[in-house]
């Protein structure tokens, strides 16, 4: 059990060391966007870390996240300051106005504002009632902005619904979250789910079928050309549906940590797996049957090092081994 304490952890995070983790938890969402920034320093008009949805960057789709670590929960103003800055910098077209805004605020935000922001009307009308509050003068040093009829119509056709809060408990149970947490800090890794075989052999899965299909022909000097024709075989039928369940424990793996751990830490539990076979596929064997049960079984007994050694079951190294087949990557008989 993973008995660390990562919300102590994460509260005692500098402003800088916020931005960083935050940073990297956008990057995993590689699905989402395209390129992340972290835009440090004076000058940022308002954005923290930043997530491009194109490379149309600031000029398509993107979102902020502003990043707030305050010995105690955000104030108001400092709130409202934030969101009419980036609003005032959006209206002189610096960039486009962002798809989504959110506070990460681990300590919290002050109930006044975080009630407007899960009331986007009332935040919109507090905004703009109360910009000599909140903005004339806070947006640049000696300057006052004034409430122009252009930038009032600007920022009343934002939709303020796409503004929200990310609190700590968001943070803690997020798995994207916790694999930057437990590289920085340590413990363990969640659990991947247990893959399971469908019952249809799916297109995606014919090079490594064909392969093992391949084994059994070799094995008994007849062709196999088809998993129909080994159903009733007194070793290969239940040695088949053997082979499946591990591709899709280990498919069940990689799915999971691709999107629940830091870049590079799946990558190189598969190198240790697959450096940890390469000498059992040199071996001479009598058939290609014994090559691949004798690979499957040392595969079993590599102990990686790293995070996932503890999740890496037998059977998901073992069925990484078919997922090496299904990439070209090993062929079980010698050509």
């Amino acid at each position: 059990m993973n008995t660390f304490d990562y919300t102590r952890q994460v509260l005692a995070l500098s402003a800088d060391e916020l931005e960083i983790v935050v940073r990297k938890w956008a990057n995993t969402q590689k699905q989402k966007y395209d390129l992340v920034t972290r835009q440090s320093g004076s000058g940022d008009r308002g954005c923290d870390v930043v997530g491009f949805y194109s490379p149309n960057k600031f000029e398509g789709d993107w979102d902020n996240y502003q990043c707030k670590q305050y010995s105690k929960t955000v104030p108001t103003d400092k709130g409202m300051h934030e969101i009419g800055k980036i609003l005032y910098y959006a209206y002189l077209k610096e960039f486009k106005a962002p798809k989504s805004y959110y506070f990460v605020a681990p300590k919290g935000i002050n109930r006044n504002l975080r009630n407007w922001i899960l009331n986007p009307s009332k935040l919109k009308a507090v905004l703009l009632n109360d910009w000599d509050k909140y903005c004339k003068s806070t947006i640049i040093d000696g300057t006052e902005i004034l409430l122009s009829k252009e930038l009032r119509d600007f920022i009343s056709n934002y939709d303020f619904s796409s503004i929200g809060i990310i609190t700590i408990d968001d943070i803690i149970d997020d798995f994207k979250f916790k694999a930057i947490l437990v590289e920085m800090f340590g413990g363990e890794l969640p659990s991947a789910p247990q893959g399971e075989a469908p019952d249809q052999i799916d297109a995606s899965e014919l090079i490594y079928v064909n392969k093992i299909l391949d084994v059994y022909s070799d094995y008994d000097q007849q062709t196999y050309s088809t998993p129909n024709e080994v159903y009733g075989h007194d070793i290969f039928e239940d040695d088949f549906m053997e082979q499946r369940e591990r591709f899709y424990s280990a498919e069940a793996f990689k799915a999971f940590y691709r999107d629940n751990t830091v870049e590079g830490v799946l990558d190189a539990f598969e190198r240790e797996v697959f450096k940890g076979i390469k000498p059992s596929l040199f071996l001479p064997y009598n058939n290609s049957f014994e090559r691949m049960c004798s690979v499957l079984s040392d595969a079993g007994k590599i102990q990686p090092s790293g995070k996932l050694a503890l999740h890496g079951k037998v059977d998901v190294k073992q069925g990484y081994c078919h997922h090496f087949a299904n990439q070209e990557r090993l062929n079980w008989r010698r050509k």
